[in-house]
């Protein structure tokens, strides 16, 4: 488990008891809502408020000035060096506390990131799966029922109560259930001290360095091209239309 990964059972359950009477679609819309109003919740706390409004009034005062303007560009100038110097101060004084804003959002996101993402093969599918390198001395447990194909196999994926094991030259390298769904199952890195892989790790002695499978992706929308369909742009667009209502509504600066 990484940093990010600490409230993933809190957010869990809650997304569980949500689940009994609500949809997948909805529950993803709601934890976008949910982001976007502590984004701007976070920012109006954590930046000078007055400060911004003070230097937004003075730039509209300014623009309306040079709209007006009708005289020497020599006498222009020095409003439109007063415009531009105020609106790299707002940028100043917006920039900080909107990167602190957005930190506690990446729990969200990295748990909405692994819930949200993948559909749970059926027993008995036939999913993809591929390793790198791809060696010869890789096998599979025999429930596995795994067909060589032109980059890897094709496994049957087993049923709840089950799992299927990879092996190389015999030692232990990788073990499927349903219970473990993630797109790519590699050796531990760096990064995954904040972001850790939910199904897990490949051992650091082993041979091979990542395994990718074919996981079926859910669909939360009925219409528009794969990227539409997915998670991510129904949980970012619903969190950048919240984040711009909740902007109005908190009347944040």
């Amino acid at each position: 488990m990484g940093l990010f990964d600490l409230l993933a059972p809190v957010l869990g359950a809650i997304d569980n008891t949500l689940s009994g009477f609500l949809p997948g679609g909805l529950r993803l819309a709601l934890w976008g809502v949910l982001a976007g109003w502590l984004t701007m919740l976070l920012y109006r706390k954590l930046s000078r408020q007055e400060a911004i409004s003070e230097l937004k009034a003075r730039q509209k005062v300014l623009q309306e000035e040079i709209a007006k303007f009708d005289g020497e560009m020599s006498d222009l100038m020095p409003r439109i060096k007063e415009a531009f110097s105020l609106g790299f101060k707002q940028l100043g004084l917006a920039i900080g506390p909107a990167l602190l804003a957005t930190i506690p959002i990446l729990f969200i996101v990295v748990w909405v990131a692994t819930q949200f993402v993948y559909e749970p093969p059926q027993a008995g599918a036939k999913v993809s799966v591929t390793a790198e390198p791809n060696r010869g001395d890789l096998t599979w447990s025999a429930n596995a029922s795994a067909q060589t194909s032109e980059d890897g196999w094709v496994i049957t994926w087993p049923a709840a109560e089950e799992s299927v094991a990879l092996s190389a030259a015999g030692d232990p390298v990788l073990t499927f259930s349903d219970a473990e769904l993630h797109g790519v199952i590699h050796k531990k890195l760096w990064w995954n001290t904040l972001i850790g892989n939910p199904a897990g790790y490949l051992p650091g002695e082993s041979s091979v360095e990542a395994v990718h499978v074919a996981l079926p992706e859910r669909a939360y929308l009925p219409f528009g091209p794969d990227w539409v369909r997915g998670w991510m742009f129904l949980f970012f667009g619903t969190f950048l239309l919240a984040s711009i209502a909740f902007k109005f509504i908190l009347r944040v600066a």
